[in-house]
């Protein structure tokens, strides 16, 4: 297995971050691993290296904004969260299929790299897409317990830190830190129950409906914190065209330890969960 770094240029002139993991030999597919929100691509490397011992193509990157895609000017107007989909997911597709072009390619995305895909405007060129704790931020999907919390970043914490600071500081994420307009459009969207809208509060939805391949969406029983078994199902509604699948991981049967949020990535789930994506590409 072999790692490169490449530089990716965005339709908009936003330099990508990525990192390409080759198989020995001639790789059986193309796979594109979409990260978490402010979750550097390096999170994903172990399961790339799988990925690639196995006879795949690894593709990981970073969002503009985070990590190697950072930039100097946190209130750039250019930083949305749609444009991780229309323009960074967008420009690593045509990339990877242009240059690979004799591949299939799919799509691993993590949470929020889930939902981007729908803002890609050639996201048809994915043969699958298998998504992991992906969800819709809208508030309404969350538990009463963790309600308050949900309504406190979205009405509150995430809008305020974002006007005062230009950003939202990493400690309060549990990763990097995010620029001022990712996180307002992030919190404006989980303000709204149909949560991917427009400036108007309409729900944007034509891309979702575009897509027609296979989709598989991982509902983990104890990520209540961040994906509760509501808002992944409210997110697979959005692909209504998608041959869309969902499974429900019983975190207990497979480790005393909860997976939540961001655990199915951890090497020690190699053997007990990344299998189910290996018997999906294949």
């Amino acid at each position: 297995m072999m790692a490169g770094e490449y530089q990716i240029i965005t339709e908009d002139g936003f330099g990508l971050g990525v990192t390409l993991f080759s198989p020995k030999g001639s790789p059986k597919a193309g796979v594109i691993i979409n990260s978490a929100t402010a979750v550097k691509q390096g999170y994903y490397s172990a399961f790339a290296k799988f990925l690639a011992q196995n006879g795949y193509l690894v593709l990981t990157y970073d969002y503009r904004g985070i990590g190697k895609s950072a930039v100097s000017n946190q209130r750039d107007q250019r930083l949305s969260m749609s444009a991780w989909g229309e323009y960074d997911l967008a420009a690593v597709i045509h990339w990877s299929t242009s240059k690979y072009n004799e591949l299939a390619w799919h799509c691993v995305g993590h949470s929020v790299g889930g939902q981007i895909i729908g803002f890609a405007r050639n996201n048809t060129e994915l043969a699958s897409v298998y998504c992991v704790s992906s969800q819709s931020g809208y508030w309404g999907h969350w538990g009463l317990r963790e309600r308050p919390r949900v309504l406190l970043a979205w009405f509150a914490m995430i809008p305020i830190l974002a006007r005062v600071l230009g950003q939202v500081p990493g400690a309060f994420l549990g990763g990097e830190s995010l620029p001022a307009g990712i996180a307002r459009q992030w919190a404006y969207w989980g303000r709204h129950k149909d949560y991917i809208v427009d400036k108007k509060g309409n729900p944007v939805r034509d891309g979702f409906a575009r897509l027609q391949c296979d989709m598989k969406f991982l509902s983990i029983d104890d990520d209540r914190d961040f994906a509760p078994q509501r808002a992944v199902r409210a997110l697979k509604d959005f692909y209504c065209n998608a041959n869309t699948d969902i499974q429900i991981i019983r975190a207990k049967t497979i480790d005393k330890k909860p997976i939540g949020h961001f655990g199915f990535f951890r090497s020690r789930y190699e053997e007990s969960l990344w299998g189910g994506v290996l018997e999906w590409l294949d």
